[in-house]
């Protein structure tokens, strides 16, 4: 059987985390030079060796040992004229870069708007549905209920997607960001 993936994934850990061999090594007691054998797919690992490294780097041994489907598969996500799910002729323009699927739990959008305005998201209909909203650029309002969010860029807010809310640029730098809409099933 082939685990070359184990040593992609681990060496892939380690340079996100800026980790030196050593280092892990160290947190897991598994010998540097096996770890390094290990990501160059010179040699196997045994349980015990993966269930230490999966112990310090905290991920289930379950999931380190999957073999992930699709390793290698890359989408680039462009905003086009064809996943605009925004009202034409509004100030505030919505594409829809990723929807709901069997393999994704969420939809990702990237927003703007071309002049200052508003705009409103009725309740999501699938309930513990939640937001995950990003501004990059200007300052948007966001009113969720009876509660007023103010976010600047470099801002971010989290919140319940099946309550009805709306964003609102008025003043300043016109609005861009991204956010995303997570569900648990």
């Amino acid at each position: 059987m082939n685990f070359d993936y184990i040593g992609l994934f681990i060496r892939s850990y380690r340079m996100a985390n800026d980790e030196s061999l050593q280092s892990l090594a160290d947190r897991s007691g598994v010998s540097r030079s096996m770890i390094a054998q290990v990501e160059s797919g010179q040699k196997s690992p045994t349980i015990m060796i993966l269930a230490k490294l999966a112990n310090s780097m905290n991920i289930s041994l379950e999931d380190f040992v999957k073999n992930p489907k699709n390793l290698h598969e890359t989408q680039v996500l462009i905003s086009t004229k064809e996943n605009i799910v925004s009202k034409k002729e509004s100030a505030f323009i919505c594409h829809q870069l990723t929807a709901r699927s069997s393999t994704s739990l969420t939809d990702f959008y990237q927003f703007y708007f071309t002049e200052h305005g508003k705009t409103s998201f009725s309740a999501n209909p699938i309930s513990d549905s939640l937001k995950y909203l990003w501004v990059e650029q200007g300052e948007l309002t966001i009113y969720l209920s009876s509660k007023k969010i103010q976010l600047k860029a470099g801002q971010g807010a989290k919140f319940n997607a099946s309550i009805p809310h709306r964003f609102v640029n008025q003043h300043g730098q016109l609005v861009k960001g991204t956010f995303l809409v997570a569900y648990k099933n």
